[in-house]
């Protein structure tokens, strides 16, 4: 009885390590089938490596960049060591250092064609080498960036926080061995002149200046606001394009208020912000809010008219249609602020946003309406006699 036991626990045993063996065999087969055999790797493979996709033709290879090279079944990551040499294995090296990508698949390709055939050999840019570039003056984070090849200043400056409104961006400097190339970048991000918008270089040492800030321009906008510096006879739409207004989403502006100094406040259309000259050290203020003017009394439209800084108060009466019969120039009041009235001369005094514009009648309209109040009173008062007389006489 024992021994029919255990003959059937070996068997069972047995069955199981059977099955195990035969798994373990599927399990490597799968597991060697799913990795390739024709991939390789050396001593000078980068894991991973990737394409940075489309460069310039005429980029020049150096020490940092990475190529794909692809042999028959064989394929490399290679790194251009700063003697700017590749190494191949089993085909030597080559210096690739100062080539474009084009010149550097052909000396490779002449390289491995001892070895390999070239119809199935292949060569690619897999990664940019990285450059060192210094950036001082007028920008949010100042000392040493590290940039890909094939950054350009925007995209520097881009990376740093952009240029301050107090940094003169007309003049942004950069200094490349014993040059120096002076860049108007105002024209770069502005009005698109993408030739000055240049490669960087290792090295390259990058100030942006400081500008005078005494009597500066202050620009108000939802949310931001920014001291630019003055320039004479520079209008609103040159202050806003300065501080970047062009590049913040706009959220419906219909008027700009300037404030000088001494309290002079003054507001223009946005229509006219283009002609609007600004003068030193003034606040300008883009609002929501759209500029109206008042006007009642007698006219034949009594109503609202859009603010227009030129015209003074005998402009809105007229387009309001006064004539002479009905209304009057003399004595125009205007309603201003808290109920203050005050009385303008027509043709001469400023109207303001807001001012409710009051025409009198005419002499002859009141002579009229006079006559006519004294004409109904002295009918109203006959009348009343005649009913008197008649029920008193009864």
């Amino acid at each position: 009885m024992f021994f029919k036991n255990s003959f059937f626990g070996l068997a069972i045993l047995f069955f199981c390590m059977a099955s195990f063996a035969a798994d373990l065999g599927s399990f490597q087969t799968l597991s060697q089938s799913a990795i390739p055999s024709a991939v390789t790797r050396n001593s000078v493979t980068m894991q991973p490596s990737y394409s940075e996709g489309v460069v310039d033709s005429s980029y020049k290879l150096g020490p940092g960049d990475y190529l794909d090279i692809t042999l028959e079944n064989t394929y490399l990551s290679v790194k251009v060591y700063p003697d700017g040499s590749i190494i191949i294995e089993e085909c030597g090296s080559l210096n690739v250092a100062g080539m474009t990508l084009s010149e550097a698949r052909e000396a490779i390709l002449k390289l491995v064609s001892k070895r390999y055939d070239p119809k199935y050999c292949f060569v690619q840019l897999a990664q940019l080498k990285k450059i060192i570039v210094n950036v001082m003056g007028a920008v949010p984070h100042v000392g040493q960036v590290q940039v890909e090849a094939q950054t350009r200043l925007s995209r520097l400056l881009k990376m740093v926080g952009e240029i301050l409104p107090a940094g003169r961006d007309e003049d942004v400097q950069v200094i490349r061995g014993k040059d120096t190339l002076h860049i108007d970048f105002l024209k770069v991000s502005n009005e698109g002149d993408f030739e000055k918008d240049i490669l960087m270089e290792q090295g390259d040492l990058v100030y942006v200046p400081f500008a005078d800030m005494k009597g500066s321009v202050t620009l108000i906008l939802s949310n931001y606001r920014a001291a630019i510096p003055y320039e004479e006879g520079q209008t609103v739409d040159y202050y806003f394009n300065r501080a970047g207004g062009n590049r913040i989403p706009n959220i419906g502006y219909q008027s700009v208020t300037i404030r000088e100094g001494e309290g002079k406040t003054y507001s223009v259309p946005l229509r006219d912000a283009d002609k609007t000259v600004v003068p030193r050290g003034a606040e300008v203020e883009y609002t929501m809010k759209p500029l109206i003017v008042y006007v009642g009394g007698a006219v034949a439209g009594v109503g609202r008219q859009d603010y227009n800084p030129s015209w003074h108060a005998l402009d809105y009466i007229s387009a309001a249609g006064v004539t002479t019969i009905t209304g009057s120039f003399d004595q125009v009041k205007v309603i201003r602020g808290d109920r203050e009235t005050i009385y303008v001369n027509a043709t001469g005094d400023p109207i303001l946003p807001g001012d409710f514009i009051e025409i009198p009648k005419s002499t002859y309209e009141r002579f009229k309406d006079f006559t006519l109040f004294m004409g109904t009173l002295l009918s109203v008062v006959s009348s009343a006699l005649t009913i008197y007389l008649f029920y008193y006489n009864k």
